[in-house]
C-alpha cells in the first residue's frame, strides 16, 4: 500500500482522526496544567578525613594527607550505600521530625538518590510535593549521617567529617505547551492508527 492510500483512508474518516487529535491535546493539556507541584530537594556532602599526625611534628613526608583523601573515598562508598537502607531513612524523618511514610521497605529506601563522585563526594537528591518538608529532610540527612560517623568513630570526635553544602529546593517546572504539543502528536498517531483499523474492518466485512 502506497503512502497517498494511507491519507486517502485518514481523509475518510477524517472527522474521527480530528477528534482523536484534539482529545490528546486537550488531555495532555489539563493534565500538565493541574498536576501538583513537584520540588526536588538537593545537596552535597564531603567526607574528609582527620589526621591524627601533622607533617610538622614528624620527620618522614606524609605525601600531602594522601592515605587521608583515599580512606575518605572508601568511606564515602559506605556512606552513599547508607541512603539504600530503610533504617537510615526512617532515622531521617525522625530526625526532621516527620512521620515515616507507610510504604514497603523498598519504596522507602529509594526515597534518597545519593551519587558518589570521586574522591569523597556525594550529591544527594529528593523529590517531592512538599517544599519545606523536603528542606526539613536534606537537612537531617546531614544530622544523621554525622551522628552514624561519630558511632563509628567510637568517640566524641569523630574520625570523618561529614561537610554540607547549603541545601537548594527548587520547584520541577514542566513545559506546558511541550507536553501539548507531544499529546497532539501521539493523537495523530493514535487517530491514523483508529482511522486504518476501521477501514481494515469494514474491507472485511464486505468480502
Amino acid at each position: 500500500m502506497e503512502l497517498r492510500e494511507y491519507f486517502k483512508i485518514i481523509g475518510q474518516y477524517f472527522k474521527i482522526f480530528i477528534v482523536i487529535v484534539i482529545l490528546g491535546g486537550v488531555a495532555a493539556f489539563l493534565f500538565t496544567k493541574f498536576q501538583p507541584a513537584s520540588f526536588t530537594a538537593s545537596t552535597t556532602f564531603t567526607v574528609n578525613k582527620s589526621s591524627v599526625l601533622d607533617q610538622s611534628q614528624i620527620s618522614y613526608y606524609l605525601f600531602d594527607n594522601y592515605y587521608n583523601v583515599q580512606s575518605a573515598g572508601l568511606f564515602s562508598q559506605i556512606v552513599t550505600t547508607w541512603f539504600e537502607s530503610p533504617a537510615l531513612v526512617k532515622e531521617i524523618y525522625e530526625k526532621a521530625g516527620l512521620d515515616v511514610p507507610q510504604v514497603s521497605q523498598r519504596k522507602l529506601s529509594k526515597t534518597f538518590k545519593a551519587v558518589r563522585e570521586e574522591p569523597a563526594t556525594i550529591n544527594v537528591t529528593i523529590s517531592g510535593e512538599d517544599k519545606e518538608q523536603l528542606d526539613k529532610l536534606i537537612n537531617a540527612a546531614a544530622a544523621v549521617l554525622q551522628e552514624k560517623t561519630n558511632e563509628l568513630g567510637k568517640n566524641a570526635d569523630s574520625f570523618y567529617e561529614i561537610a554540607k553544602f547549603n541545601p537548594i529546593v527548587t520547584e520541577n517546572k514542566v513545559n506546558l505547551w511541550l507536553n501539548t504539543l507531544i499529546g497532539l502528536l501521539a493523537g495523530v498517531l493514535i487517530g491514523a492508527l483508529i482511522a486504518l483499523a476501521i477501514d481494515y474492518f469494514k474491507a472485511g466485512k464486505k468480502e
